[in-house]
């Protein structure tokens, strides 16, 4: 099985260097004590206290500066400069039965020519895994966002509005093996989509009414898994997936019928595979049904990987008025490390949807996002980096498409 590993716009203008500091005087203030390790280490030894645990705890704060030549995502565009503060939390806490780890990021963002499009945002990730005993174990993954910009990485919302939105997806299942070569996965997945804005505020692209796109999605899955050799196991799954809409008249029900494969090609190369049918029931619709597939590629070495994923099936529509939408979704990431100092990290995303029924617009649209940067390592505290991104939509009835190129570069400091 294949588990998924994802505030309002300031009104007054806001000094960024003002608002790093503060920010970043909130998070360090609770781990004043274990920032450096070091020193707790030598201070717990000398009280006779040498026991104690050092905290995995590692802070990064940084400063950006750059352009975007498109920032409220209309036509004709409206560039601008603008300054980004960053304030990023890892803790990492692995034993023998307990993994917990958790990643959390502050941003500002402060567009300096244009009004009213300054961004305060951030994100929480959680995992958890615990070994109840040799055949029983739990894993847990809880995500939060709350951002003005669109997700072109997943199937969140329109990628051609810029508003305010929370998104939480959360994981939880529980794996068991019954025999040696034999075992199921119970799992349950939870999504809530919600826009604070019923539209972008800008006429020129088009009517969205991004409230109509909060919901509530729930997804329960049981998998059968049975190795069938030390690098092959095959996977049998069905899942029940309901979304409940706010305000929109689509809810609908799925349910999946796969099968599939996880297999070690080499020591470093991975591959899972699901396929099957979906059939889904409109509230208001009737019934429908999909090819459904998705996978994965996965190659690590010590200086580099790469990820590629790919799925196609039934989606949330992200267009208004459109009850049924089907799309082509694919991405990869690679991170390579140049020399001992020097790294880059490329990553390319792509789906083409297909809208169908309703009153809405009906025909594709395609979505493209496109991220290189390079990292320069000073030494273990100070780095330097510097990013370009594009991100590029068709038009889609009276939505027209736009296409928008980011550049920056900045410091990051470790503590």
């Amino acid at each position: 099985m294949i588990l998924p590993c994802r505030i309002h716009r300031a009104r007054t203008r806001v000094d960024p260097l003002l608002f790093a500091l503060l920010f970043a005087v909130c998070l360090l203030a609770p781990f004043s004590k274990v920032l450096s390790q070091e020193a707790l280490s030598s201070a717990s030894e000398a009280a006779g206290l040498g026991w104690l645990p050092a905290v995995p705890v590692q802070i990064t704060a940084g400063l950006d500066m750059g352009y975007d030549d498109n920032v409220t995502l209309s036509s004709p565009s409206q560039g601008s400069v603008f300054a980004r503060e960053n304030v990023v939390l890892t803790y990492a806490r692995p034993s023998e039965r307990t993994q917990v780890s958790l990643i959390g990021v502050g941003r500002f963002s402060e567009y300096f020519d244009v009004p009213g499009q300054n961004e305060t945002a951030g994100n929480v990730t959680l995992s958890l895994t615990h070994n109840f005993s040799s055949r029983l174990s739990f894993y847990a993954s809880v995500y939060g966002t709350y951002q003005n910009e669109p997700n072109f990485t997943s199937n969140v919302g329109p990628q051609n509005v810029r508003t305010p939105f929370f998104d939480t997806a959360d994981l939880f299942a529980l794996t068991y093996h019954w025999l040696l070569r034999f075992s199921t996965v119970t799992s349950y997945t939870f999504e809530r989509v919600q826009y604070f804005s019923s539209s972008n505020g800008n006429s020129q692209n088009g009517v969205q009414d991004t409230l109509a796109q909060n919901r509530i999605q729930n997804t329960f899955s049981e998998e059968f898994q049975f190795s069938l050799t030390s690098r092959t196991v095959l996977v049998g799954e069905y899942r029940f997936e309901a979304i409940d809409y706010d305000t929109a008249p689509i809810n609908s029900t799925t349910n999946f019928a796969l099968a599939g494969v996880n297999h070690n090609l080499t020591e470093h190369l991975m591959v899972h595979v699901r396929g099957g049918e979906s059939f889904r029931s409109l509230e208001n619709e009737g019934n429908t049904s999909s090819l459904y597939f998705e996978g994965t590629l996965s190659y690590v070495r010590s200086n580099h990987s790469l990820n590629w994923t790919a799925s196609y099936g039934f989606e949330s529509p992200t267009a208004t008025g459109v009850t049924t939408t089907k799309t082509w979704r694919t991405g990869l990431n690679l991170r390579y490390a140049l020399t001992s100092r020097l790294s880059s990290t490329t990553g390319v995303y792509y789906h083409h949807d297909e809208n169908q029924g309703g009153t809405g617009s009906t025909g594709t649209q395609d979505f493209f996002d496109l991220s290189v940067g390079l990292r320069y390592t000073i030494n273990k505290r100070f780095a330097l980096n510097v990013n370009y991104e594009l991100n590029s939509t068709s038009s889609l009835g009276s939505i027209p498409g736009y296409s928008r190129n980011r550049c920056f570069g900045g410091v990051t400091y470790t503590y």
